[in-house]
């Protein structure tokens, strides 16, 4: 269950190709992966600011991912396991922020499977980028655990998602729907449902609840995956 929440709370809903330097394969092979790299912009004193992201998901058991970036990016990145080994991922920290955008291009992720059989995917990061998301309304009922939220209408965006987080990128306790409109309400207790994930809050703790932008490469919204760019802001609560 935990697997399907995690997929869903990132919006991956399907598989790309895995394309293996040695072999060939038809249209349906066996071993599938994807990889998807976009752009975490968001906002700190004022400033807009970016950050890549990068995942890969696979249905086979990867030991290792290594990406790199276009020739003028100098990205080069090792990508770390997040919770079972098909899933790797590399997120930015505070640090990796930068008021330069991220390039554009053909990004190249190289997987080791546990095999050792080495498979190469790309994903093509495009221009498209969103304004970071500011929230005009936060009303969280400590009692209730419940949320109010309101925020900035951020154009040209695909659809909106609200998490609660145990940190910023951690295990994620709360997902929401697919949003359009740029408001949310969560209300727990009797009517906590099953955007709820099976993590167990402590009363005093710290959460992160985080309201998200997303623009996908194809502008579908009922599809979900290829994420071209991610805008966001956070706010900080007491469970």
């Amino acid at each position: 269950m935990k697997n399907l929440k995690f997929i869903k709370a990132f919006l991956i809903l399907v598989l790309g190709f895995v394309s293996c330097d040695n072999n060939d394969y038809d249209n349906t092979p066996d071993l599938q992966a994807i990889a998807d790299v976009f752009v975490r912009c968001t906002k700190v004193d004022n400033d807009t600011v970016y950050a890549p992201v990068f995942y890969t998901y696979s249905n086979f058991l990867m030991a290792s991912v290594h990406a790199e970036g276009p020739n003028d990016s100098d990205i080069d990145t090792d990508l770390s396991q997040y919770n079972i080994k098909k899933v790797f991922r590399s997120v930015p920290s505070e640090n990796d922020f930068t008021s330069d955008d991220i390039e554009n291009g053909i990004y190249q992720f190289e997987i080791t499977a546990d095999d050792l059989q080495v498979y190469t995917i790309t994903d093509k990061l495009r221009e498209e980028r969103l304004d970071p998301v500011e929230i005009t309304e936060f009303k969280y009922n400590k009692n209730l655990h419940s949320f109010d939220i309101d925020w900035e209408n951020v154009e040209d965006r695909d659809v909106y998602v609200v998490k609660i987080h145990d940190q910023i990128d951690g295990e994620v306790i709360y997902v929401s729907d697919q949003l359009i409109s740029s408001n949310h309400k969560i209300i727990t207790g009797s009517n906590k449902s099953n955007n709820w994930s099976d993590f167990t809050t402590v009363e005093g703790e710290t959460y992160v609840v985080g309201v998200y932008a997303y623009k996908f490469e194809v502008s579908n919204a009922a599809s979900g995956y290829d994420i071209n760019c991610e805008s966001v802001e956070y706010r900080e609560i007491e469970w």
